[in-house]
């Protein structure tokens, strides 16, 4: 904070023109470019507008005197936001996102109280912990809508939300997180609306050239990464009027190491000869070790021009582009069998085994590589226009569109003697034993070797290989008209808006199944002749072994956890040169008669929606919207609000088709026997037993919402405010849920040759074009205190009735084919489950401006939330997975990713050119998923915390130099798996802890 004392004219009017710019930015609250926060600004309250009072005094009697920068000057900016909204909302401005080392939108995000993050790629791959910030939910909920300035934005993996950390932070402008909207803002969020804003030319008084800088290093990975972005903006009066223009870029560079140890899930194991005590324990069904290595090139691009050709009437052409090339490299090796009964077993709470072995281990290896390119474009067309002091009209259109390539490709490897006898590989004594020991927060792994080396090549063969693609793809063109009358300053009626929009999408999914399939053999499975990795494979191929390489966990958990040990892994230039490189190779260990062969283009056309991937084939659906509303503003002196309704109508249409499973049966071959008689109608719809894809349909659904909105505000004092608000939201289900499909199968009676009796004989799964939205009706009260230049304490409270969940259900349909009729036990999306959300949030933010001398940059942030929740449901992500269908039917387990505690804190310091803060986040234990991938059981995220800085000095007016650090207290990762009442740990993740060297420059 920087003091400037009355009286010397010629200073003051110089630090004035100087914060012109970004005391205008505060004012309509837009902040200054995250890298270019050097423009003091001064710490008034922001001029209000015709519904709101002027600021109070003890707000603005100081303004010549002080100035604000750095952190605080952002800090400032969010409340300001927050004190003079129409809506509660939380914001952050673009200093509160650069001064963290906040690599993603996503974990910028974390800072807003009632914001937590799914720390996991996916929530079904516990096994995988994110390098950022996942997914956002908000207020314990994942629906959350995502906007760029107001419009929509998503991301073509699912065609609803944005991937936030796919976006970089460095060219935005600010976040608003609405969370009880009013009827002017577009629908689609039940838990909040996220907005990103960002910059425009005519946010600055004149030129502004921005750069900035980072080295970024990761301490396990032990590699570094450059980022660096700039923005020109400028404006200028020519013959047509004023045009501005604004062009900003960033590269962003990240990487990271990821080291876990995990088991399986834990099973009784109750064995009459196991000794004295080892009876009806817990123990687990598998214990591996993995190392990822995570990097990404994320580049981001804005252009704006806006045209003002009188002061009335602007026009604004933006560009906003956002591309993501993650890659990771994955070494996972395991031992898949139950721990022998021996003296190592030491339980521990609840009968469960925390420290023993496996005897003579079957060692699994794999390797796996992943990379996607996912790109965002969003272009827009922006009209405004005052003619009066009482109308004003503005239109838009926009056009945004997402694609997502993705490949995951895996090679196995197995352990095995040569000369042994592969038939039984359980009874080689030469194998070795794993020790292991899971007591307290850092475990132990350990490997025994018997006679054959784990770092010999010749004792490992080809196992098998997997391969995956996605091309997705998503697209909208958005229209909006809107108009509003502003009644006299001197009325209670203070505006009435309204108006009209319309999109039309398109989602287009084209994935297959996971393709995986033998090599030699396996150990479960048996297969041919082991082809050994030292081996040229038949027909031989000279290349061969050079396509394993020697892997060792150097420095594994930082050198905390005991070495696992090594293997001998498919080569990482194996697995990154494509898969039609890697099949050049494979195709020669290929003995079991299987043959893996890798996916093309053309795999996308044959691939069905499964138990592996409810996405599988190509599947296009188109969605139009077409939404009105009206709201009018009210207010006096103390008291102001609105109130309005949208309306909005949904229209939803697919392609999708019928097929229908094989019979093999004796039956097949002749129909007519007497004891076939009973399946005789089940072979004819069948095609005779032959199956197939009957047939294709294109399925329409529409449907009408109308969404009640009301605000209500009551300044009680200058500076204490209450606020009351009611709304009704809504969601629309994913793309992957409303896909009309439906696959129809027949179970033989293992007895007999007819079917199993019903419900089990006649079975199916389907997707569901007529699903209706989730619905919300919600409830919002909040105090606000402000006082001082820049402090703030508030509360609010919230409740959420839900209706409408989406969950899993079964109902009897028939279906007609070759002119028999059969109804099957279909498994379905349906509505059906209802549920609340209550909770509360309270944020105290305060600079100590008593304290004398170098004291007086202190300042304190912090905030914490709290959720509860009744009812609702859980719901699937692929209903053609039993193991995921019955999971999200238990109604012991609460609400996935919902924390009931969060909380913020940050000690600030903002003073003689220093801008400092350390900040932690924590969250609460939370349901990750209710069936985890391979694991087919409930995974747990225990608490979390984690504790991340910045340091920021000015060098000169614009020059500042600076260091970041992200995961400063290395805070480990602790998964749980297992039921609601008794979930035992099974999974330990530390990463890195990233520091980063930072310049940033503004002119």
């Amino acid at each position: 904070m920087t003091e400037v004392r009355s009286g010397r004219g010629k200073s003051r009017a110089k630090l004035i023109r100087r914060g012109v710019s970004t005391l205008a930015l505060v004012a309509t609250g837009w902040a200054a470019p995250a890298f270019a926060a050097d423009d003091p600004v001064v710490a008034a309250a922001p001029p209000q507008d015709q519904t709101q009072a002027a600021a109070p005094a003890a707000e603005t009697q100081d303004q010549e005197t002080i100035v604000v920068t750095g952190i605080r000057a952002s800090l400032t900016t969010a409340r300001n936001t927050k004190r003079n909204a129409d809506q509660i909302v939380d914001s952050i401005s673009a200093q509160d996102i650069g001064a963290l080392p906040d690599r993603s939108v996503s974990e910028a995000l974390q800072r807003i109280p009632g914001i937590t993050l799914q720390r996991t790629n996916e929530n079904r791959d516990p096994a995988r912990l994110a390098a950022e910030g996942g997914g956002v939910f908000i207020r314990g909920l994942s629906w959350v809508r995502s906007e760029t300035n107001g419009r929509d934005v998503f991301s073509a993996n699912n065609g609803r939300g944005l991937s936030f950390e796919d976006v970089s932070p460095d060219l935005l402008a600010g976040v608003d997180v609405y969370k009880n909207p009013s009827a002017e803002m577009v629908e689609g969020g039940v838990g909040g609306i996220v907005n990103l804003r960002t910059r425009k030319p005519f946010d600055q008084a004149g030129q502004l050239i921005a750069v900035s800088g980072d080295y970024n290093y990761a301490d396990m990975r032990k590699k570094g990464y450059w980022s660096a972005n700039g923005l020109y903006s400028n404006r200028w009066d020519v013959g047509i009027g004023e045009i501005g223009i604004l062009l900003s870029g960033s590269i962003n560079n990240i990487g990271n190491r990821t080291d876990s140890i995990q088991l399986g899930t834990y099973t009784v194991r109750a064995n009459g000869g196991a000794p004295a005590g080892f009876q009806n324990i817990l123990v687990p069904s598998s214990l591996g070790w993995r190392r990822i290595d995570w990097e990404q090139k994320r580049t981001s691009f804005n252009g704006s021009v806006q045209l003002r050709p009188d002061p009335d009437m602007t026009f604004t052409f933006e560009a906003f582009v956002s591309s993501a090339d993650p890659k990771d490299i994955e070494h996972a090796e395991g031992v898949y069998q139950l721990p022998d009964y021996d003296s190592t077993y030491q339980l521990g709470d609840d009968g469960v085994l925390q420290a023993g072995t496996y005897r003579n281990a079957n060692m699994d290896l794999d390797t796996r590589y992943g990379e996607s390119h996912k790109v965002t474009r969003d272009y827009s067309i922006n009209w405004q226009w005052t003619p009066d002091d009482h109308w004003a009209i503005s239109a838009d259109v926009q056009r945004v569109h997402s694609t997502s390539d993705v490949l995951s490709f895996t090679a196995f490897s197995e352990f095995g003697v040569a000369g042994a006898n592969l038939a039984n590989p359980g009874f080689d004594a030469r194998r070795p034993d794993i020790l292991f020991d899971l007591r307290g927060n850092t475990p132990s792994v350990s490997t025994v070797e018997h006679g054959a080396s784990l770092g010999s090549q010749n004792n490992y063969w080809w196992a098998a290989a997997m391969d995956h693609l996605e091309d997705n793809a998503a697209g909208q063109w958005a229209e909006r008209l809107d108009v509003e009358y502003k009644f006299n300053d001197d009325s209670f009626l203070k505006s009435f808006r309204a108006g009209i929009r319309a999109t039309d999408r398109e989602a287009v999914t084209r994935q297959t199944g996971y393709n995986w399939s033998l090599l030699s053999m396996q150990y479960w499975l048996g297969g041919g002749n082991p082809v050994y990795l030292n081996q040229t494979g038949s027909p031989a191929n000279t290349g061969l072994p050079q396509q394993s390489e020697l892997f060792n966990y150097d420095d594994f958990f930082r050198g905390n956890v005991g070495l696992p040990g090594v293997g001998w892994f498919p080569s990482a230039d194996l697995m990154t040169n494509g898969t039609a490189n890697a099949y050049g190779y494979l195709h020669s260990t290929q003995t079991a008669g299987w043959g893996w062969a890798p996916l093309t283009d053309q795999s996308y056309e044959n691939a069905n929606p499964g138990t592996d991937n409810v996405l599988g084939g190509v599947a296009t659906q188109q969605e139009k919207t077409l939404a009105g509303y009206g709201m009018l503003r009210f207010g006096s002196d103390r008291f102001d609000g609105n109130i309005g309704v949208r309306v909005v109508r949904t229209k939803n249409e697919a392609t999708g088709y019928l097929s229908v499973g094989t019979i093999t049966s004796p039956c097949t071959a002749t129909p007519t026997a007497p004891a076939c008689s009973g399946l005789a109608p089940a072979l004819a719809f069948s095609n005779n037993g032959g199956g197939g894809r009957l047939s294709n349909a294109t399925y329409e659904n529409s449907y009408t919402n109308v969404l009640p909105t009301l605000n209500l505000r009551y300044k009680v004092t200058d500076n204490l405010q209450l606020r009351v608000a009611a709304g009704r939201a809504m969601v629309r289900p994913n793309f992957s849920q409303l896909r009309p499909y439906a696959s129809l199968g027949f179970t033989l009676n293992p007895a007999g040759t007819g079917l199993l009796p019903q419900p089990l004989g006649l079975t199916g799964q389907a997707g569901n074009p007529f699903l209706k939205p989730t619905r919300s009706d919600q409830f919002d009260f909040s105090a606000e205190y402000y006082f001082g230049r820049s402090n703030s304490l508030t509360f609010a409270a919230f409740y959420k009735d839900i209706k409408d969940y989406i969950i899993s259900g079964n109902a009897n349909e028939t279906y007609v084919n070759n002119g028999q009729a059969m109804t099957f036990n279909v498994t379905r999306a349906v509505n059906g489950e209802h549920g609340k959300i209550k909770g509360f949030e309270l944020a105290y933010t305060q600079f100590f401006d008593m304290l004398p001398g170098p004291l007086g940059g202190l300042g304190l942030s912090g905030n914490v939330t709290y959720v509860d929740s009744t009812g609702g449901a859980n719901q699937p992500v692929n209903t053609l997975d039993p193991n995921q269908t019955r999971n999200a039917d238990d109604t012991t387990l609460p609400l996935e990713g919902l924390s009931k505690w969060s909380y913020n804190v940050a000690a600030i310091y903002e003073k003689y050119g220093v801008s400092a803060r350390l900040a932690y986040n924590w969250r609460s234990e939370y349901l990750l998923t209710t069936s985890a991938a391979n694991l087919n059981a409930p995974v747990w995220s225990e608490d979390y915390g984690q504790l991340d800085g910045s340091l920021l000095v000015s060098i000169t007016n614009n020059i500042k130099i600076g260091v970041q650090g992200t995961n400063l207290l290395n805070t480990r990762t602790f998964l749980d798996v297992g039921g609601a009442v008794l979930h035992p740990r099974y999974s330990w993740t530390d990463t890195d802890r990233r520091i980063a060297g930072i310049i940033r420059a503004s002119f």
